[in-house]
């Protein structure tokens, strides 16, 4: 009997042991609170139901915290009085409808130090606006507010605040601080409750804004209102406005919006009730200079109903997007645009005349009212598509050459008059021209550009299309040599055979890299060979470079550890030449330096140009040896030692994707460099630690004979010998790692 009790007594306390045991000081509050929102037992562990997720205090606890609550709709109406501070850990809380939280909740909202998520499905009480929110808090959603919102929603720390589905009472605040937390903002608006005009100002660092326009004529005591912005939204990158698409909708003229949006990405207007300012006459967005293409959209939208003549333009390299809607394509100034889509547009109408789109390389016109033929000019769009339309005319020649079995997909089904799916192809007018690009690129990036009549969209061998049926690429891969060739077929069946020869290597300029306890000779410029060693001749004697490492958009590299070089004497002369696939480089006449470094890590410049200094080791203070290049543009150097050289710089646009490159003697290295608009320039004060950057600029020449490389070095076909603008000092980091694994 006392085995049987003490294996009983053993049984219960593994049990224990096994369950998780909520935190004394919040047990009370959540029994409590899941008792009266569910009639759960007070004596049933909180953890343990779908509304709460716990977790251990920490690893050598055995209590558990509770870090989420999400409160389903209870058995009837409920309010939180329950005091949650206990809840310390707590970083999410959702209270769905009919679940409200009470005024000192919000009085105490401080108290909780990790609340990340606040969501409400029910808001009925308006807090006080000098409410202080916990800097955790980074996201509020609130539903059907049916009071009005306090100001400190707005002017809290937060980042993410959304609000939907307003109720009578609702109204928002009057914005008097401004916030430069907030970044994106989802808020209704209706005609009982008022709009702040100053979003821009009151929110300068506002990314994506969202605006439901409840504009239904038909509501009960319905009285006409607007909305405007004074200021410009500069660092935002999504607008999305949207009309209640009822069937008597108030007209808005949202100009103030769409013409302060200079970097926007994204553009979406919804529903019956917005039009153009008639006093204007057209939506001009082609101001807007977005880091990314501007992807526009409208949706079942009044905004072109009514157009007369071109109503709308956007900026370079647009994507349009149109989804029921009905206008003329009249209405669209399409010389920007790249993509276009129209879906369900019910006016009926021709296709778009494109010979004023030179951009545009896509079209896609679905279940549309469009009539008539398809015009010989959109034989150059590279993605075409016109299914499920109207049309009733002919096709162009090269949808014949193909025929219904492999072009039909592009424009059937359609009652056209001269095509239709058992079209036999038909194509008199394929023709290649004569000339076309023979000398391509080693790294396996180099392509065979062709040109010709009614040659297709795609073929073999990776045959692609740069305009469509008269300009079209053949991707050649990494390889080295002259005399070469490669055979494609074309969509129609055609099949052609083109010669080729890879590009002669050309050096451009040198470095010294350290990793780890490791020292690294490296040279760059084109056409190394990327399979195997390249055979390199320094001071006249021969020696195997590994096989070269990047490529691309960057020039090659190829390496070697240092101690398999002949020794140097500080700037002294070498020359460097190379023999690859049977084809000699240039020979170019270096200076040696042990390290060449920039201090910077990058420089921020003015757009409109000016002077910098730049601080290093710079190994000599021969000026004459010393080259300073932004993107390939030489800069003036006014001032030079060894530690530290001034230079007035070019105007540019603005933006980060510049390059300097510092040559000294054809040591080369790079520095990242940023335009901004106006103000000072700041160079990074933080001296780097990584190795220096090996560059491509070749040396720049000297009159002075005594202290200037012999020769510089000659033109490669096809390459201008300037520094890439998408050159990136990060490349030449993983290069270099690549190249380690290979001495490993």
């Amino acid at each position: 009997m006392k085995i049987i009790l003490t294996l009983s007594i053993f049984l219960i306390c593994f049990l224990k042991l096994g369950q998780s045991i909520i935190d004394p000081s919040q047990n009370d509050v959540m029994s409590d609170l899941l008792f009266d929102l569910y009639g759960y037992s007070k004596s049933q562990d909180p953890c343990y139901n779908n509304f709460v997720y716990c977790q251990n205090i920490n690893s050598s606890s055995t209590f558990q915290t509770v870090i989420s609550l999400s409160l389903g709709v209870p058995l009837q109406e409920y309010v939180i009085t329950q005091d949650l501070t206990p809840l310390q850990n707590l970083s999410s809380l959702e209270v769905n409808e009919q679940i409200y939280l009470s005024l000192s909740f919000f009085e105490n909202i401080n108290k909780f130090s990790q609340l990340s998520t606040l969501i409400q499905h029910s808001l009925n009480l308006t807090i006080p606006d000098d409410t202080i929110f916990p800097e955790s808090l980074q996201t509020i959603s609130i539903y059907q507010p049916s009071v009005p919102l306090s100001r400190a929603f707005f002017e809290s720390p937060i980042i993410y605040l959304y609000i939907n589905e307003p109720l009578i009472g609702y109204s928002l605040p009057t914005l008097k601080n401004v916030n430069p937390y907030l970044e994106n903002l989802e808020i209704p608006v209706t005609f009982y409750s008022g709009f702040p005009s100053n979003l821009s100002q009151a929110f300068p660092n506002l990314l994506y804004l969202d605006i439901y326009v409840k504009n239904d004529m038909n509501q009960n005591n319905y009285k006409n209102f607007s909305i405007s912005n004074v200021g410009v939204f500069e660092n935002l990158k999504g607008l999305d406005i949207e009309f209640t698409d009822g069937g008597n909708p108030q007209e808005f003229i949202i100009t103030s919006f769409y013409l302060n949006v200079p970097v926007v990405e994204y553009l979406y207007i919804y529903g019956q009730g917005v039009i153009i300012d008639p006093s204007v006459g057209i939506i001009d967005l082609s101001y807007i200079k977005s880091k990314n293409n501007l992807n526009f959209q409208l949706e079942e939208s009044s905004i072109l109903n009514n157009c007369k003549g071109i109503s709308l333009k956007l900026p370079e390299k647009t994507y349009f997007y149109s989804y029921y809607n009905t206008y003329s394509y009249e209405c669209i100034d399409l010389s920007n645009l790249i993509y276009f889509n129209d879906e369900q547009n019910d006016y009926e109408q021709y296709l778009p005349n494109i010979d004023n789109a030179p951009l545009l390389e896509q079209i896609y016109i679905f279940g549309s009212v469009v009539v008539g033929d398809v015009p010989e000019s959109y034989c150059r769009i590279k993605y075409l598509y016109l299914s499920y339309n109207q049309l009733n005319g002919t096709v162009p020649s090269c949808i014949q050459c193909l025929g219904g079995k492999k072009s039909g997909g592009m424009v059937l089904p359609n009652p056209l008059l001269n095509f239709n799916s058992t079209s036999e192809p038909y194509c008199p007018s394929f023709k290649i021209d004569q000339n076309y690009t023979n000398l391509v690129a080693t790294d396996g990036t180099g392509k065979i550009i062709i040109t010709g009549t009614n040659l297709g969209w795609v073929g073999t061998n990776g045959l692609t299309s740069i305009i469509a049926n008269s300009k079209l690429a053949i991707p050649i891969p990494m390889g080295i040599g002259t005399n070469k060739s490669i055979t494609v077929t074309f969509q129609n069946g055609e099949q052609r055979t083109f010669e080729y020869s890879y590009v002669p290597p050309f050096i451009k300029s040198y470095a010294v890299i350290e990793f780890g306890s490791n020292k690294y000779f490296t040279i760059n410029g084109t056409g190394f060979d990327f399979d195997a060693p390249n055979n390199i001749t320094i001071n006249g004697q021969q020696i195997a470079f590994y096989n070269a490492l990047g490529g691309g958009n960057n020039d090659g590299m190829i390496g070697l550890l240092f101690n398999e070089l002949p020794n140097f004497e500080t700037e002294s002369k070498f020359t460097v030449s190379a023999f690859v696939g049977g084809q000699s480089s240039n020979e170019v006449t270096f200076y040696y330096f042990n390290s060449i470094n920039i201090t910077e890590e990058k420089l921020v410049l003015n757009n409109t140009g000016g002077s910098v200094d730049i601080n290093g080791s710079f190994g000599t203070n021969n000026i004459s040896l010393v080259s300073v290049s932004i993107n390939g543009t030489i800069c003036l150097v006014t001032s030079y030692t060894n530690s530290k050289l001034t230079i007035k710089y070019p105007s540019n646009q603005v933006g980060d994707n510049y390059v300097l490159t510092l040559n000294v003697g054809g040591y080369a290295v790079n520095l990242a460099v940023e335009y901004i608009q106006g103000g000072e320039i700041t160079p990074s004060p933080t001296p780097s630690t990584d190795p220096p950057t090996p560059s491509t600029d070749p040396p720049t020449p000297s009159t002075d004979p005594p202290t200037t490389p012999s020769s510089s070095p000659t033109q490669s076909p096809g390459d201008d010998g300037s520094t890439s603008s998408t050159l990136s000092i990060s490349f030449y980091l993983i290069t270099l790692l690549l190249l380690v694994q290979q001495f490993i």
